[in-house]
């Protein structure tokens, strides 16, 4: 596991708990968010952000973990 990949992988279990945190602010003021909101609803555009916000989550634990490896050209 390389230091690249530990710090990539903690930035992203922060940034999708930060998300998770702040999910309701998110949909309503930022214009991504908005924009989400208008096309799917509120139920399904929480549920969605949700299911970002845990993936990132997911995604950084096993990065950090040393469990995914990056591509190395």
């Amino acid at each position: 596991m390389s230091r690249e990949s530990l710090i990539f992988g903690i930035g992203s279990v922060l940034i999708g708990g930060a998300g998770l945190w702040n999910r309701e602010w998110l949909l309503a003021e930022t214009p991504k968010g908005r924009l989400l909101v208008e096309a799917v609803g509120l139920a399904k555009a929480r549920v969605m952000l949700a299911g970002f916000c845990l993936f990132l989550i997911g995604f950084g634990g096993l990065l950090a973990s040393g469990w995914l490896a990056p591509l190395r050209w």
